[in-house]
């Protein structure tokens, strides 16, 4: 079942995705250690004692971004990062700066806007911080990799001081210093 989003979330434009069903298994919730890592409708497991600490924090900025989010972890700080071009809020910005502009910036803006409206993304993009905590939160991180199905799914684990845990399947959407160039 996804993880619902919190009041204060920032709305992603509507991608028109149709995120896989989850399996009966995670429906009932009877998972075996990482067994939900076999799951493609999770993407991100959270254990915390309290909806305040930082991995379920985390989990909240990342519900609504339509599994479009990524994670930033560097040696100053860990974020959940989403494009800003995907957020509703920038959309609004755009249309209203369409509105000022000739009608030949209106046809640019018309076919950059066409060109920008897939759902895929890279960290090469203006991206926005969902959420963030500085490094100095994070007990520590590793990566493994799980599962029963080959290829094995590769996992980044952050444990954070306040004892919660975010664990989450690495995608090209993520930037891991130390991973990436």
């Amino acid at each position: 079942m996804p993880h619902p989003m919190p009041g204060d979330t920032p709305m992603a434009v509507d991608l028109d995705l149709q995120p896989p069903s989850a399996s009966d298994f995670a429906a009932a919730g009877r998972f075996d250690g990482l067994g939900w890592t076999d799951d493609e409708s999770i993407g991100w497991w959270v254990e915390a004692h309290d909806p305040r600490q930082d991995a379920a924090l985390i989990a909240d900025a990342m519900a609504g971004c339509n599994a479009q989010s990524g994670l930033a972890l560097s040696d100053r700080r860990v974020a959940a990062i989403f494009p800003e071009r995907l957020l509703v809020s920038g959309h609004e910005v755009r249309k209203a700066a369409r509105k000022e502009k000739s009608i030949v910036g209106q046809a640019l803006s018309a076919a950059n806007q066409w060109a920008f409206s897939s759902k895929n993304w890279s960290a090469w993009e203006k991206l926005v911080s969902l959420w963030e905590t500085d490094a100095q939160r994070v007990r520590g991180w590793s990566r493994f990799l799980t599962g029963r199905s080959f290829p094995f799914a590769e996992i980044i684990q952050v444990d954070f001081i306040d004892g919660s845990t975010l664990y989450t399947l690495r995608h090209k959407l993520d930037y891991v210093e130390g991973l990436d160039g």
